[in-house]
């Protein structure tokens, strides 16, 4: 039996760099964060940004790409780096591209941000709804 695959494009948006925990950017988005299949955070671990994306979700996601942006302070200007899967030219850590449920993974980390810089990420992805079984078959 034939079943069609149905796939939902997708992006998760906007978690800042928190100096505590890696967490949403206030109460609402921390409701909008639990209906979310997938969610993005930056956290602080001394100078470095670490970019990390979990699948709270109950299918497969296919991450396409990360944009991961950061304001330096004192009017520096901001960055924004276009990560991809390896072996492209700025590569995330996680060695694939899919993330299955449950799952939370590192996919990047920045190093040597000046004190005061905020960080921001957001992932485009497509989520891989179709599932599809074969009959039992007695061997």
């Amino acid at each position: 039996m034939l079943r069609w695959a149905h796939y939902t494009i997708g992006y998760s948006f906007d978690v800042a760099l928190s100096r505590e925990v890696a967490m949403a950017c206030n109460s609402c988005e921390t409701n909008f964060q639990s209906s979310q299949t997938l969610v993005v955070s930056v956290a602080k671990s001394g100078s470095r940004a670490v970019l990390s994306v979990g699948n709270q979700g109950r299918n497969i996601v296919l991450i396409r790409r990360i944009l991961l942006c950061v304001s330096f302070p004192g009017g520096g200007g901001t960055a924004t780096l276009y990560l991809r899967a390896p072996p492209e030219g700025i590569s995330w850590m996680y060695p694939s591209t899919y993330l299955e449920p449950g799952l939370i993974a590192t996919y990047y980390i920045w190093n040597g941000l000046p004190a005061g810089s905020v960080a921001q990420a957001q992932a485009e992805y497509i989520e891989l709804e179709g599932r599809s079984r074969s009959c039992p078959t007695t061997i």
